[in-house]
């Protein structure tokens, strides 16, 4: 298997983003420097454009690989964020004020979001997938763009 680098993980990321994105019919863009938004994003030209930031995770390795873990700056400035699971091709689309809520403070001004992979479930663990079903991406784009 490659190993990609942290770059190619991330833009891997931002396309199936914009590949999930324009499956439901909204136009997206990246920008051209990351000021903490990846992409700007619209359904319909006249309404009001949202903006992404997208973070991408990967299961590392035999000890890391029970779980999932995204962070965002605190003062993240984008609209959402959208969690990408490159392994398992899987996205979710959160407003990043929620994102706030539910993750956790991690070190030099960061928020930690994680949770574990339905494999590795009990019925102790803190954060399970299905408590995000909500904010899956195909659930999540019609909420935030309007119906298809």
């Amino acid at each position: 298997m490659v190993t990609l680098t942290t770059q190619q993980i991330g833009k891997c990321g931002e396309l199936l983003v914009q590949y999930m994105l324009l499956k439901h019919g909204v136009e997206s863009a990246p920008l051209t420097t990351d000021p903490g938004i990846d992409l700007v994003a619209f359904r319909d030209i006249k309404q009001k454009a949202a903006t992404i930031q997208v973070k991408t995770s990967t299961h590392r390795g035999p000890a890391d690989d029970k779980w999932l873990r995204w962070e965002v700056p605190e003062d993240c400035p984008a609209d959402y964020v959208a969690l990408v699971d490159l392994n398992r091709n899987k996205f979710w689309l959160i407003r990043t004020e929620k994102f706030k809520q539910k993750a956790q403070h991690a070190a030099k001004g960061q928020l930690r979001l994680w949770w574990s992979l339905p494999e590795y479930e009990s019925e102790r663990s803190a954060r399970k997938e299905e408590q995000f079903k909500d904010y899956e991406m195909d659930a999540a784009i019609p909420e935030v763009f309007g119906p298809e």
